[in-house]
Order: C-alpha cells, then sequence, then structure tokens
C-alpha cells in the first residue's frame, strides 16, 4: 500500500475532545498555530499570552479584542476561526491573561483554544526568562518548538538569551548529566559552542527551557522545524530518540511547516518485545541458549535490539526462565514471565502488551530467534512507522512479509481479545489497508531457527554448533 501521510492534527495527537494547546519555545509558533487551526473541524480561537505582530494578526480571517467580545460568537460561526488579542500597540498586538483562554474554551460555541505562550524575537531557540513562558494552568497539550537551523551557527547567533541555554548546558556539566547524555556520545555544546542534536533535545525537554511551567496534566509533544534536507533529518532523529528518554514526552514531531507537506516525521514511544518464552520444541533443546558468535542466539537478538532506536524493551520469557532472565540482565532489559507459555507465541503477545504503561504508542514485536535482523533493519521499520500514520508496519523481501513487526496501540485491544489458537500474524491479515509494508534487501527477516538444520545452515561459522551444552 502507499503509505499514508501525517496532518498536523494527528501528528499532535488531537483528536474529538477540546483541547487546550499552548506554542513555546523558539521561532516557528506562530506558523505552526496558524497551520494547526487551518486543519482543525469546528470553532477554533487563536489567542497569545505574550503578543504578536500586527502583520501576523492579518493572517486570521477575524479578530476579536479581549476588552470586548460580544463579536466573537458571530464571527465564530462567519469563519470557524477567530484571533483574540488584547490592544494593539504600534506593530505588535498585546496578550490575554492567562485565564482567558481556558474561559474560552468553556463556552459552547468553541470545540478547540490555541495560545502562543512565549515569545523567541524570531529566533529558532530560547530559553525562557524568569517571567517566561506565560502557560495557561489549564493547558491539555505544551508544544515547545525550536528549529533544526539552530544547530548550524554558535548559539550566541541562534539563540533568544543563549546566556540561559549555556547555564542549562553548564548546569548539566555540573550535576554530571549531559557532557554525555544516557545513550548519547554527543556533547550538548560543540567546541564551537553551537547545540548538538543532543543538546537541542535537553533544552527542549529541560524543567528551565522546553517543560517550564507546562501544567502537570499537560501533554508535551515537541516540534522541531524546517527540516528539509537529509542531514537536519538525522539530526532531527537523534534529537528525538533523546528526548523520548523524557518521561513527560509523549511524541516527537519533524517537520517544515513552509512544505506543501508540513509533517515529515513523528516519533512515537515503541517498545521492543522480544518472544524469548518457547519451548523450542522442534530444535529439541533451547535454541535461544545455543552459541551465536561470542554470545547466544538470544544475546545476539537482544544486542541488536538495544543498538536500534526503540525507546525500550522487554523480554517475554516461559521455558528456561530464570537462564533467559540472565541473557536479558546482559542489556539490562525488563523481563516478563509469561504464566501461559505454553499455550503459544500469542499468550506471550498479550501478556507483554498488558504491561506497556499508556505512553506507549507502539510494540515492535520481535522473535527471540531473530540474531540475523541488524539494528539498521529495526531502525528502517521504525523510521516507516514515523513517516506514516498506518498502525502497522512490517518488513518484506522479494513481496514475502516477515518480522519483526510493529504494532500501534490502536490495535491493542483487538489483539488482546484475540482466542487462545490464534496467530498473531491474524491481526494484520485483519487489516490489509492499515499495513505498510517495507521491503528490504536483506531475508533476515523471512529466518528464525525452529530447527536444528535451520541452526546449522545460518550459525556463524566456528561456533561449537549442537554439542553446546550450556
Amino acid at each position: 500500500m502507499t503509505a499514508a501521510r501525517w496532518t498536523l492534527r494527528d501528528a499532535l495527537g488531537i483528536g474529538e475532545q477540546p483541547e487546550l494547546v499552548a506554542f513555546v519555545g523558539g521561532g516557528g509558533k506562530t506558523s505552526l498555530m496558524f497551520a494547526l487551526a487551518d486543519e482543525l473541524p469546528g470553532r477554533t480561537i487563536l489567542t497569545t499570552t505574550t503578543r504578536i505582530f500586527a502583520a501576523q494578526v492579518e493572517r486570521a480571517p477575524a479578530v476579536a479584542y479581549a476588552g470586548d467580545l460580544s463579536p466573537l460568537a458571530g464571527l465564530l460561526a462567519a469563519h470557524g476561526r477567530c484571533l483574540v488579542v488584547g490592544r494593539v500597540e504600534g506593530d505588535k498586538a498585546l496578550g490575554v491573561l492567562p485565564d482567558l483562554p481556558a474561559r474560552l474554551l468553556a463556552r459552547l460555541d468553541v470545540d478547540h483554544v490555541l495560545v502562543e505562550a512565549d515569545g523567541s524575537r524570531m529566533r529558532p531557540v530560547k530559553a525562557p526568562a524568569a517571567h517566561e513562558p506565560v502557560i495557561p494552568p489549564q493547558a491539555t497539550l505544551v508544544v515547545p518548538v525550536a528549529g533544526i537551523e539552530a544547530l548550524a551557527g554558535p548559539i550566541d547567533a541562534m539563540a533568544h538569551r543563549p546566556e540561559l541555554i549555556r547555564k542549562i548546558t553548564d548546569d548539566e556539566l555540573r550535576i554530571g548529566k549531559a557532557e554525555r547524555l544516557p545513550g548519547s556520545g554527543d556533547r550538548l555544546l560543540s567546541d564551537e559552542g553551537r547545540l548538538t542534536p543532543a543538546g537541542l533535545a535537553r533544552l527542549l525537554t529541560h524543567p528551565l527551557g522546553g517543560l517550564k511551567n507546562a501544567p502537570g496534566a499537560a501533554r508535551i509533544i515537541p516540534f522541531i522545524n524546517k527540516v528539509e534536507t537529509a542531514e537536519q533529518l538525522a539530526a532531527g532523529r537523534e534529537a528525538a530518540a533523546l528526548m523520548l528518554r523524557e518521561p513527560r514526552v509523549s511524541r516527537v514531531v519533524l517537520g517544515a511547516l513552509h512544505a506543501a507537506e508540513p509533517v515529515r516525521e513523528v516519533w512515537r514511544r515503541v517498545t521492543a518485545v522480544v518472544l524469548a518464552a518457547g519451548e523450542s520444541r522442534r530444535m529439541g533443546r533451547n535454541k535461544l541458549l545455543l552459541p551465536w558468535g561470542d554470545t547466544t542466539v538470544l544475546g545476539r537478538t537482544l544486542a541488536h535490539v538495544a543498538a536500534s532506536s526503540v525507546a525500550d524493551g522487554v523480554v517475554v520469557t516461559g521455558h528456561d526462565r530464570h537462564e533467559v532472565e540472565k541473557v536479558a540482565s546482559q542489556r539490562d532489559l525488563t523481563t516478563l514471565f509469561n504464566e501461559d507459555y505454553r499455550t503459544g507465541m500469542l499468550s506471550s503477545v498479550q501478556a507483554a502488551i498488558r504491561s506497556l504503561p499508556p505512553a506507549t504508542e507502539g510494540a515492535l514485536v520481535m522473535l527471540g530467534d531473530q540474531p540475523l535482523v541488524p539494528a539498521r533493519l529495526i531502525d528502517a521499520l521504525l523510521r516507516a512507522n514515523a513517516a506514516s500514520p498506518s498502525g502497522l508496519v512490517a518488513p518484506a523481501f522479494n513481496g514475502r512479509r516477515g518480522n519483526p513487526v510493529i504494532i500501534d496501540r490502536r490495535y491493542f485491544v483487538e489483539l488482546l481479545a484475540l482466542p487462545p489458537e490464534a496467530a498473531p500474524r491474524a491481526l494484520l491479515q485483519s487489516h490489509p489497508d492499515d499495513l505498510l509494508l517495507v521491503e528490504v534487501e536483506d531475508d533476515a527477516i523471512l529466518h528464525d531457527l525452529d530447527r536444528p538444520e535451520d541452526y546449522e545452515r545460518l550459525r556463524p561459522r566456528g561456533v561449537d554448533g549442537l554439542n553446546y551444552r550450556g
């Protein structure tokens, strides 16, 4: 199937429920606010708690002023969207009080309220001053915004209040966190004083940066703008992977607001579910514990998972539970014992799905006996998942579908309802229109190690094969 494309509304996870969205951070906030308003159904109010240029006011189809909202109902009925600001002073329109957006959302004729809650003097990144940002306390979604071009030059040239960005990075260095973020080899600032992708990620998720004054109940979805070149996309992906390690971040959007399709990728929290509970009846012994190079079959599979861009992973155990747990512990992966492992693979998938936290938006289901599937192939599936809102993603080699498979949360309920005798692939067969096949050049996706001859044919040379007694 042809991959579907993201809309801004879907990328930011805005459904039928009313939302109060606050945009903070660097340049691009106003463009994002207006572009999102154009996509939203129903009646939407745009406003600001800081100030916007009078020229930007002209982008709105209708304008009402906080001092007299009596025309608002008629303007919404006529245009569907209306900008609400304070008085105009010179070339700027002043903002509204922070309690007004929630009162506007409470109106029966308003479906969504979008608020520019920060100023950046047109710079791609910023750190907020003591009085910033002015986020309505009832905000349901906070979107920290930055332009990827911030990585192209020294922060003195690229940032609003660069001294505060330095304070964030310097404080991180003092407490031993940021010269090398967990999971990253990059410093926050280069020797030339430029933000690195890791530095951009930390700025957007720091309590004195993108998360400052964000209400505790609000979802956090950073938006990185002006992602146009392959180099910028690679940097954005690196930053997105790091931002998803912040528990409050639900997803990260990479886009280019002036492009015909403003959303390039949406990086969601995907957990690897590695199935390692089977009894290996056809092999005659536990195939996952057979040697593979300098480790075991399962050890090599988990090494590839750990080297990929998945947010985290869980290994489902069953048969030989304690031996499998030892292998998983070498990669610091969570394990989950499936008491019903003898009933088949589906029970392990279902056990893992039940254990996933609400923030997890997808599961990459991988067989424990796939040591030939490298991290780069896993990442290819994750990139396809980020580029498309399709709910199911699987690799294919010469038209043949293989494993691993990404399953979106929207299918979790249906997956849990499958009968014990069903196979997980029944879910994919039921939704061919929502299945995105990713053609790969490696037939490793078709191979697992069910029988002794499979292992002997595929194992690395020099391994002592089935004489293994460990």
